[in-house]
């Protein structure tokens, strides 16, 4: 009787674990820029941070100001899997910067 109830816990376990291994990952955000200009180095977004919703994640200076401007902010919270620019590359309104998970 114990071996058949160890068995049968064993078999539950084993499902249990091949479902989750299973469960589909969620998918990624992927966060465009809104902005032209030349990614800045502060407060650029690095990968792991967690992130708040409409958090600035990247800084672009424009060529029509002197100041730093929001390029992409967080569509939702998450935590930020791959930072797709870095400083000082030129990026253009629309190019993807970062990818999201969403939390």
């Amino acid at each position: 009787m114990m071996e058949r109830a160890s068995r049968l816990m064993l078999g539950i376990l084993v499902l249990v674990a091949a479902t989750a291994a299973a469960a589909p990952q969620p998918a990624l955000l992927e966060v465009k820029s809104t902005l032209a200009g030349t990614v800045l180095a502060d407060d650029l977004v690095e990968v792991g941070a967690r992130v708040e919703d409409a958090q600035p994640l990247v800084y672009v200076r424009t060529a029509l100001t002197a100041t730093k401007a929001v390029a992409a902010r967080a569509p939702r919270d998450g935590t930020v899997r791959e930072v797709l620019v870095r400083a000082g590359q030129r990026i253009e309104r629309g190019d993807l910067v970062v990818r999201l998970e969403p939390r």
